[in-house]
């Protein structure tokens, strides 16, 4: 049985389209106001995509915070395609342009530990399994009134990652 084999390249503006079908097919992580956030930060937010056959199968987004922090944005990978790699290469391209750049931490924001939903376990589990580590936790901070719920923030030292060839 052949592997299929994806690609990473840097996201352009062409692309917008195809990520916001990908991240509504995401809808365990991608609420309504979440999808329009997307909408709304795409054309501002550095970044990368996965494509396979020609499809984008994964995407990850940017932005600086100040000139030493930097926010992964966005994230998300095709269900059908979770647990081949594809994630993990996204990050590590993100990781290596936000060091380019001269950053010293990549902050992520996610749902806390304090909501019991797998999806975002599986989430908080991807990102401590690659060095991230729980900076803060924002009480409330997510959903509409009456319906709030906390929000976790991890942190990335760049500085304490090994630089590579």
């Amino acid at each position: 049985m052949a592997v299929a084999i994806w690609s990473l390249r840097p996201k352009e503006t062409s692309d917008h389209g195809a990520i916001l079908d990908l991240a509504q097919t995401l809808n365990k992580w991608f609420t309504s106001e979440g999808l329009d956030e997307i909408r709304r930060d795409l054309a501002g937010h550095r970044g990368s995509v996965a494509v396979l056959r020609g499809t984008i199968v994964g995407f990850a987004t940017w932005n600086p915070i100040d000139q030493d922090v930097a926010n992964l944005s966005w994230m998300g990978v095709a269900e059908s395609d979770h647990h081949r790699g594809i994630g993990t290469a996204l990050l590590a391209a993100i990781v290596d342009d936000v060091r380019r750049r001269g950053f010293q931490h990549l902050e992520v924001s996610t749902v806390a530990d304090s909501v019991d939903y797998v999806p975002y376990a599986e989430t908080r589990r991807f990102y401590r399994s690659r060095g991230f580590r729980d900076f803060r936790v924002d009480v409330n901070h997510f959903g509409p009134p009456g319906d709030r719920y906390d929000r976790l923030l991890l942190r990335l030292d760049l500085r304490k990652l090994d630089p590579g060839p």
